[in-house]
């Protein structure tokens, strides 16, 4: 079995933010979270029911208060990990260069697919991994079979920050 090596151009593998955060399974999660979570505030303290159906649930003011506190204590706890996300997917983008790395393991569990691979950086070796959410056609890619090599968008400076290319680009 012949190994082929990946272009390192910059441009053909291109990556871009909201395709990391689409897959990205902290930021699926906790996204629609806070969304759902400050509609349902806006509704008891704006309004002081929640539309349902053909009804709808109306809130006393100590309820609405509670609710503002969850959403409050939702938010506290959700925003934090959303944002720091988003800026953790940006320094890669911005900052990253490009390395052969190769896939050394894979995995599934009920909401995520993970990938192990190992890469160089400046002769020290590192191991890392990523995990998105599931889907079947990034699960079925013979590219990140382990064994093969794969591109690698390291960040300069924190390699322990690096993305597979390979597991977040468009099916082609």
């Amino acid at each position: 079995m012949s190994v082929i090596k990946p272009s390192l151009s910059a441009d053909e593998n291109r990556l871009s933010l909201l395709r990391l955060l689409s897959l990205d399974l902290p930021v699926v999660v906790s996204g629609p979270l806070l969304a759902g979570i400050w509609l349902v505030a806006f509704f008891a303290l704006g309004l002081g029911y929640l539309p349902v159906g053909f009804g709808r649930i109306v809130f006393s003011g100590p309820e609405a208060l509670t609710i503002l506190g969850v959403t409050l204590a939702i938010t506290l706890l959700g925003g934090p990990l959303l944002v720091w996300r988003i800026i953790h997917f940006r320094s890669i983008l911005r900052h990253g260069i490009l390395l052969h790395g190769q896939v050394i393991r894979r995995g599934v569990t009920f909401a995520e697919y993970r990938v192990d691979y190992v890469f160089q950086h400046h002769y020290q070796p590192f191991q890392q991994r990523n995990a998105v959410r599931r889907q079947r056609h990034i699960e079925a890619r013979r590219t990140l079979e382990p064994g093969s090599v794969v591109l690698v968008l390291v960040h300069p400076y924190m390699p322990e920050r690096s993305l597979l290319i390979e597991l977040y680009r468009r099916e082609m």
